[in-house]
């Protein structure tokens, strides 16, 4: 403990600069509409230290930044049909926050003409937390008291059907200093509470970290808080879901996910299952009443072989312009990705490499009150080789599966010790619970 107070310590005072001036951009990412990195980031902040101090703060409005771009660029392909060009406000399409980030920084340059020491994202459901603690904040402009129960649907609800529409967002910039005089004037003995919100936040990737110094890098990805795509060279998985103009509606839908790990020789076979549930269609909220076109990336080992597919939709979305008429520049990254990307149209998935790994993309299109599955089939050769095996589930900031099964099928072999409790059953052995964080599993045949 005291090492790693040191060591934070230490990150504390390289993070807020004790002499010079820190700039940081923050996204607000609202897992109500997911993206790669956590979530659509409606809105952002600035924050300043200089000499160890806080100097500035500001929230504005994403699209408001957006407008300043000079240059025009392609978005990426399963965006076109909605936004004519890519921006900040979508700069977070690839998995792995740090490249994310860069992306996001380059973006904001083009865009402010300033440069950033780095990008932190921030989930408003941390804001609620903190609401708990200090107490409610009346908003008397707006004609509401905002608290831990209504934060999120209250501020909603003010920007999709109450506000300016030319300022739409304009309860947000309003809104933080009153947060951060919350804070400030909340008695010391709530401070502990509320930084431990904060540490809960990390550790639950509420809040991700990129930094371009190098030192702070590093100590976020050994903290486990940079959004990095693991590399382990074991068994891995990650599924991550961009809702493409989906309104909030992920707030409204329960995910669930099904792994079926079948040991055959020295390969396993993944069988996946996605299931998501759509329980809008009769609330008092038109955001939670819409369709939910959800695009859906599964990141596995580079050397995995496909097998099969079905369940997922197959829609014809068009782009919004021919490119090739316009004078819209190209983006180098996302040209790099795109271009290792293949489209299998029979099968209506994109085998693609990100990050090091073998992705399969595909769209998941929900209506309300309606539940869907996808199943997904692939191969990964030589994953079973040996009497050990590791397998990293990674979990998307901002998705929480609500239900996770886990089957480990051995085979001829039996499991003889295993990092997560497994119930034994009929020729398997299964885990069943929250997929909320990332989850390490180790296996010890007999």
């Amino acid at each position: 403990m005291i090492t790693d107070a040191v060591d934070y310590s230490k990150f504390l005072g390289d993070f807020i600069g004790t002499a010079g001036t820190k700039k940081y951009l923050l996204l607000f990412q609202n897992p109500a509409e997911l993206r790669p990195t956590g979530g659509f980031p409606g809105s952002y902040g600035m924050v300043v230290f200089k000499d160890g101090k806080l100097q500035d703060f500001k929230v504005d409005d994403v699209y408001n930044l957006d407008g300043q771009l000079k240059e025009l660029y392609v978005p990426p392909l399963q965006l076109q049909h909605i936004t004519p060009s890519w921006a900040m406000r979508d700069a977070n399409w690839f998995a792995d926050f740090p490249v994310s980030a860069r992306k996001i920084s380059e973006f904001y340059k083009k865009e402010s003409g300033e440069d950033v020491d780095g990008v932190i994202t921030f989930s408003p459901q941390i804001v609620s937390k903190i609401l708990e603690i200090t107490g409610p904040i009346r908003m008397n402009k707006y004609g509401v008291t905002l608290n831990s129960e209504n934060f999120s649907q209250a501020i909603q609800e003010e920007i999709e059907y109450k506000a300016d529409r030319n300022q739409p967002k304009k309860i947000l910039v309003d809104l933080a200093p009153l947060v951060l005089e919350k804070i400030y004037s909340a008695d010391s003995d709530r401070w502990m509470e509320i930084f431990n919100i904060l540490v809960s936040s990390v550790d639950g990737k509420d809040i991700l970290m990129y930094f371009r110094d190098l030192k702070l890098q590093d100590f976020s990805v050994t903290k486990g808080f940079s959004g990095q795509v693991n590399q382990t060279r074991d068994d891995y998985l990650m599924v991550t879901l961009a809702n493409v103009k989906g309104s909030k509606t992920d707030s409204v839908i329960d995910s669930e996910l099904k792994t079926d790990t079948i040991f055959e020789g020295d390969d396993v076979r993944h069988r996946i299952v996605i299931t998501r549930t759509h329980n809008g269609g009769g609330t008092k909220f038109g955001f939670f009443n819409k369709q939910n076109p959800t695009y859906v990336r599964v990141l596995v080992p580079d050397d995995a072989q496909f097998l099969g597919i079905s369940g997922n939709s197959k829609p014809n979305f068009q782009p919004l312009l021919d490119y090739s008429e316009t004078d819209f520049k190209r983006d180098e990254d996302l040209v790099r990705f795109e271009e290792r990307s293949n489209y299998d149209s029979q099968n209506g998935v994109t085998v693609f490499e990100e990050a090091g790994k073998r992705g399969y993309g595909f769209w998941m299109i929900l209506n309300p009150g309606e539940t869907k599955a996808v199943e997904l089939e692939y191969r990964v050769p030589g994953k079973a080789a040996g009497k050990e095996h590791e397998f990293y589930i990674q979990r998307q900031p901002g998705l929480e599966f609500k239900k996770f099964t886990l089957n480990l099928i051995p085979g001829a072999s039996e499991i003889d010790q295993s990092s997560v409790e497994l119930k034994k059953g009929d020729g398997k052995y299964t885990f069943t619970g929250k997929l909320d964080r990332d989850m390490p599993v180790k296996i010890i045949f007999k």
